[in-house]
């Protein structure tokens, strides 16, 4: 944002009044459409590195405002909220509409984004409930309030259409101020989790390999695939036969 304000020369822009944009997500600048994939990428994020790169945009005093919870303390208790929630689900974010609007005065921008949230619960093979959880579409927006001097997120906001903001401000800072404490103190026994089943999941899948890789099963895996192919060229014989009586 802070190549906008850089147009104007310092009288010109606190004489300006705030003035507003509509784009189309392609039609933005690639500054822009930074801003965006940060957001997207916060809401998709579930490993803890991504999680870290996402939320570096954000300012340290950054507040986070949601219809179920309202952040305040900074980028660490928006990321820590992150990571307390990843296990559960993570968020794909389709923007359709962005709206920019400018205060030279303030220096400050706010984009508003709009589109579409599809949660995406996460489905354990360990625990059959969460395979019949649907993904949950919602239609909504996503506001950003930029600082132009250092282009860090100082506010976001979301709101949904078919999801009303019913709850009062105090109940959600109380629920926010509860979930970000949490997760701070928590983090540790997250991580330590987390490893293991990083751990657990590299082991697994170098034992696979490894085992792939193994004469006698490599011996199994290509007779499977000669069977395979031999099957697959006796169905097309017969189809040709097939296709031949047909025609005459």
């Amino acid at each position: 944002m802070s190549e906008v304000y850089a147009e104007y020369p310092a009288g010109v822009r606190s004489s300006q009044p705030p003035s507003s944009v509509s784009k189309l997500p392609n039609e933005v600048t690639p500054e822009v459409q930074q801003l965006i994939q940060t957001i997207r990428d916060y809401k998709s994020a579930t490993e803890w590195e991504r999680i870290d790169e996402a939320t570096r945009a954000l300012d340290t005093d950054c507040v986070y405002d949601s219809p179920f919870m309202y952040i305040t303390g900074g980028r660490d208790r928006v990321r820590a909220v992150a990571k307390l929630l990843a296990p559960f689900a993570h968020t794909e974010f389709e923007p359709k509409l962005v709206r920019i609007l400018m205060d030279s005065a303030s220096r400050k921008a706010e984009m508003e984004v709009d589109g579409t949230l599809r949660v995406v619960p996460h489905r354990y093979w360990f625990l059959p409930a969460t395979w019949f959880i649907p993904t949950l579409p919602i239609e909504g927006t996503v506001s950003m309030h930029v600082k132009s001097w250092n282009d860090k997120v100082a506010r976001v906001e979301e709101r949904f259409f078919n999801l009303p903001t019913i709850i009062p401000l105090p109940f959600r800072w109380v629920a926010g101020w509860l979930t970000s404490t949490a997760g701070i103190l928590m983090e540790p026994a997250l991580r330590t989790l987390s490893d293991w089943t990083a751990t657990g999941r590299g082991m697994v899948e170098g034992g696979t390999e490894a085992a792939v890789r193994h004469p006698a099963v490599a011996t199994v895996v290509g007779k499977a695939e000669e069977l395979k192919e031999s099957v697959a060229g006796t169905v097309g014989a017969a189809k040709a036969k097939v296709v031949g009586l047909v025609s005459e």
